[in-house]
């Protein structure tokens, strides 16, 4: 039986949704991005556990997408297994002031549900259009809080396809980052500790994170959030600023007129016109300022 066979019939035991050469601007919030061989959205753990291992068996690659936020897909697409955790995989657990959130848990939905319930810790990703898996990989939030300041430990899948998990401070979280970017480990579920507080106030900064957000951020464009890390003692789109980098264009990318740290998709951008700006956003910033900027948008090499 071929892999699509196997992964087709798999997806079929629970009614997971499986698609074959799906154009990955579909999928991805720049709306840029060729298609994918095959895209799984798994329904349960043990559904993507088993696709994995059958990807891998057949020596396929395995690519993983929350929302497609902070993504920039290659032109070309990907051969391989792309895991779709939109609206898959998404179950939320909530005990006392403990969180178990499934990989696909939608960051903004998570923390509205949890102050509803009386919960804080979560308002500095209520914004963030993406997944818990993305915010725990990124280590995603505001320049105050981030979600590695909540996250108590993490249900992982290792190469070899075994599942394991890791307490948070194994897992060095920093700003934009933690190990989990330098290990190829897929994340099945994060556990969160919160703390009980006042609903009215967690709902109040909430929308004033979100109110901030819209007023200072193109949030109705097709972006990919914020492109660059945030350099020691400065922010990246004054940086870009001072460099003569806002409103910049390569093709059809544009650095944004209301936020330099965000690259628009003024339609039919490509990745390649993405990347030549990224690099000359960069090439001015060391050449005028001295300053290297580090993207935090994650790239797929074909």
């Amino acid at each position: 039986m071929s892999l699509a066979a196997r992964l087709a019939d798999l997806a079929a035991r629970d009614g997971s949704s499986l698609s074959a050469e799906q154009p990955l601007a579909e999928l991805t919030t720049w709306r840029i991005g060729g298609p994918a061989q095959w895209v799984l959205r798994p329904r349960s753990r043990a559904t993507l556990v088993a696709a994995v291992a059958l990807a891998r068996a057949a020596g396929q690659r395995v690519w993983v997408m929350g929302n497609g936020s902070n993504l920039l897909c290659p032109d070309a697409g990907v051969r391989g297994l792309v895991l779709n955790l939109t609206g898959a995989l998404a179950g939320v657990q909530i005990s006392g002031d403990q969180v178990i959130a499934e990989a696909g848990a939608f960051l903004p939905k998570l923390a509205r549900d949890t102050l509803a319930v009386g919960l804080r810790g979560l308002e500095c990703v209520g914004g963030v259009p993406g997944t818990i898996g993305g915010g725990v990989v990124l280590n995603a939030g505001i320049p105050e809080a981030t979600l590695g300041q909540v996250v108590e430990r993490v249900d992982l899948l290792d190469e070899q396809g075994e599942t394991f998990t890791l307490p948070a401070a194994e897992l060095h979280f920093a700003h934009r980052s933690s190990l989990l970017q330098q290990r190829p480990w897929l994340v099945l579920a994060a556990t969160l500790r919160l703390q009980p507080g006042d609903r009215a106030a967690g709902e109040a900064k909430l929308a004033e994170h979100l109110a901030y957000r819209r007023r200072t951020q193109p949030l109705k464009e097709a972006t990919c959030g914020s492109v660059f890390r945030r350099p020691p003692g400065d922010f990246p789109g004054r940086v870009i600023e001072i460099c003569g980098g806002k409103g910049l264009r390569v093709g059809g990318a544009e650095v944004s007129s209301l936020h330099a740290n965000w690259i628009v998709n003024r339609g039919g951008a490509t990745a390649a016109d993405v990347q030549a700006l990224i690099a000359e956003l960069q090439r001015r910033a060391r050449a005028q300022c001295g300053i290297e900027l580090v993207p935090e948008v994650i790239v797929w090499e074909p």
